[in-house]
């Protein structure tokens, strides 16, 4: 404590400076320094830094008597604050025009500035010190000046520990990721990211750029640790210890591109997620154009929708009479006749179609058919296929067979229900699913009944409803909500309900349920829209056995999915076909790989780039560079053109059917289930 005449100097400025300067610094976030000090060094550096002889009252004693004075020092005096990357003490710059305190101040602040950084500031108390206090003298009351100083509120905590250990293990995982995280790999993923090479990138770039730039900058400041506890605070600072993160770090530590994404993937992606695009380095790059350039391909790598003029009339198993004269070959070799066929609608779709074996039908079916019409339905989509080939057609082949034909399948745009519930993270692997999907932005809820009253809804999750989708926040126009009975299922009746909680469109209305038990599913449609908080009864679901073995539905409700339009076609109906024909891999006399049965529609027209170039496709001394060849196949797409030919496809290997109406040469109709 110090009397105002009992100094040489303003010791009230030197107060007052050294109080501004506290409330100034507390405005932003305070660190301490020398934290494992004892606090006396600093009461006696204190003391001893007055010049000689500007202590009167105590020129006597080598210390002073204040408590409240000592009490600031121990407890505010090595606070400091991060300043343009620089650390400031609490000292800087106090009472420059005054000699006496400028030397004290100084003498404080180097002692201060040289010790390293500690920790966050948080104390349990406002305040310490006090502004002044009163003694009797000779009968004189004598005002004594102290130091204090108060501190904003978001630096008090009544558990310093907690919020100080909260921070150090902050700082620890930001130094870490600095020194461990190479600019290298931060620099490859965010490539990756912009490539759309890696399941769900886009939602991580923010932080990997913004902690590729923090890096960028410590590596440039002239106090590391100075930036490191200024921002350690940030969100990105704690990339290495997030999903990302883990990505960075194996990149960092050597691990192979492949193995690293795909150890990421895995822990971000829903089942069976399949990433979209292959990743490749430089290195790959210039190794897969070396072989390019010997084999004399790069021309061949230059692929455009097929036309029916470019397919040898060998290779087609069937084409209607509309077709015959735009085959490359004309019309020899063919025997059919010109016959005209009736409408083909719902009502014979609904029919009881005859189940014949794809072989059986090839042989003993299509030679005699005049006219054939497919039922397209929303389940096909997954088979939407188009035929490709060269621009070139003396370029060296890619690929396994001898010709240039290849093929693109759909199954990247599909947008089944199954799959959009896969996408938004729901579980499709249950013993019995119910799912919900609908075509705008409204907020349409789920209810689900089970058959003791449990109700299943978006406030009672239960564990089984995993996808509730425009709720709030984003929109989208593929919502889905999804309830799935991973572990019991109890037999009885269940009770389906969707109810419109807000309505915000009026374009896009109706939604389809669906559901699976036992790998079957089902479909059924609303098709009118729903009103404002209106509820409708879907329909009631036995289970029994845990599997569904009867569905009743509502009123309002039909079987079957809405119509939608894809590649110029409309769905849940029958589509004439113009083409039957195999697979390129076994045209002429190639038998290569799996085989696929094409039925090309009439109309059907593929509007959006189509790869034309598949790794699967390619000729073994290719198989090399299948990284680069996968982002060359994604590079190089077909450009949609309206001659070309494209309508569904099935394997031989995979279990599916489709249900066509063939009018035979002598007029006679029939409904067949194909079956692959």
């Amino acid at each position: 404590m110090i009397k105002g005449d009992d100094t040489v100097g303003d010791f009230q400025q030197f107060v007052t400076d050294v109080t501004t300067r506290l409330s100034t610094m507390s405005k932003g976030e305070l660190y301490v320094v020398g934290d494992g000090l004892d606090r006396d060094s600093l009461w006696l550096t204190f003391l001893e830094s007055f010049p000689p002889g500007t202590n009167l009252r105590f020129r006597e004693r080598s210390e002073y008597d204040c408590s409240t004075c000592r009490g600031f020092v121990k407890n505010f005096g090595n606070v400091v604050e991060i300043h343009d990357g620089q650390v400031r003490t609490v000292w800087s710059g106090v009472s420059a025009s005054d000699p006496v305190f400028s030397v004290v101040a100084a003498a404080m602040d180097e002692f201060v500035g040289a010790l390293p950084l500690s920790t966050i500031f948080r104390s349990r108390e406002a305040q310490y010190g006090t502004k002044t206090t009163r003694t009797l003298r000779d009968g004189q009351v004598e005002v004594w000046h102290h130091l204090y100083g108060r501190v904003e509120k978001r630096h008090r905590t009544e558990d310093v520990g907690v919020a100080r250990g909260g921070f150090d293990a902050a700082v620890q995982v930001f130094q870490r990721g600095l020194a461990e995280l190479t600019q290298h790999a931060l620099d490859t993923v965010v490539d990756l990211i912009d490539d759309n090479a890696l399941y769900r990138g886009t939602e991580h770039r923010r932080a990997v750029t913004e902690f590729r730039s923090l890096q960028n900058r410590w590596t440039q400041a002239a106090d590391g640790r100075a930036f490191v506890f200024a921002n350690a605070m940030n969100p990105a600072a704690r990339l290495r210890n997030t999903v990302i993160g883990t990505l960075v770090q194996d990149l960092s530590a050597g691990v192979d591109l492949e193995q690293a994404v795909r150890s990421f993937e895995v822990k971000v992606a829903p089942q069976n997620y399949q990433r979209p695009k292959a990743l490749i380095t430089p290195a790959m790059v210039k190794a897969a154009m070396k072989t390019i350039d010997e084999l004399g391909i790069e021309e061949s790598l230059q692929r455009r929708f097929a036309r029916l003029s470019d397919v040898s009339v060998t290779n087609v198993l069937w084409v209607d009479n509309d077709t015959q004269s735009r085959m490359k070959d004309g019309i020899e070799g063919l025997l059919m006749q010109a016959a005209t066929t009736g409408s083909s609608g719902a009502r014979l779709r609904d029919a009881k179609p005859e189940e014949v074996p794809v072989v059986t039908f090839m042989k003993d079916i299509l030679p005699g058919a005049a006219s054939i019409d497919l039922w397209v339905a929303n389940s096909h989509e997954p088979h939407f296929v188009s035929l490709t080939t060269g621009r070139h057609p003396d370029a060296p082949r890619l690929f396994t067979w001898d010709n240039d034909f290849a093929w693109s399948y759909g199954g990247n745009v599909t947008d089944s229900i199954k799959e959009k519930v896969k996408r938004a993270g729901g579980n499709v692997t249950g013993k019995v699913r119910v799912s919900l999907s609908w075509f705008n932005h409204d907020d349409l809820d789920l209810h689900v009944y089970e058959p003791d009253g449990t109700h299943i809804w978006y406030r009672e999750k239960r564990n089984k409803l995993d996808v509730d989708m425009n709720a709030g926040g984003s929109f989208t126009r593929e919502p889905v909500e999804n309830v799935t009975w991973a572990g019991k299922v109890p037999d009885g009746e269940y009770r389906i309900e969707v109810n419109q909680y807000n309505k915000r469109e009026t374009t896009g209305v109706g939604f389809v349920i669906e559901t699976e038990s036992n790998g079957r599913i089902e479909q059924y449609r609303h098709e009118r829209a729903v009103g404002h908080q209106e509820t409708v009864e879907v329909g009631r679901m036995t289970v029994a056995g845990e599997a569904i073995t009867a569905f009743r539905p509502g009123k309002d409700m039909q079987r079957g999915s809405i119509a939608k339009d894809l590649w110029g076609i409309t769905t849940e109906q029958f589509v004439p076909v113009s083409t039957v024909m195999y697979s390129p891999n076994y045209f002429d006399d190639n038998e290569v790989g799996n085989r696929h049965y094409f039925f090309m529609l009439k109309g059907c027209v593929n509007d959006q780039p189509t790869r034309g170039i598949y790794n699967e496709f390619l000729r073994g001394d290719l198989q090399t560079h299948r990284k680069v060849f996968e982002v060359l196949g994604d590079r190089t797409k077909c450009e949609p053109s309206d001659d070309q030919l494209s309508g569904l496809g099935f394997s031989s290997t995979v279990r599916n059917s489709v249900v066509a109406t063939v009018t035979m040469t002598g007029g006679r109709r029939r409904l067949i289930s194909i079956q692959f």
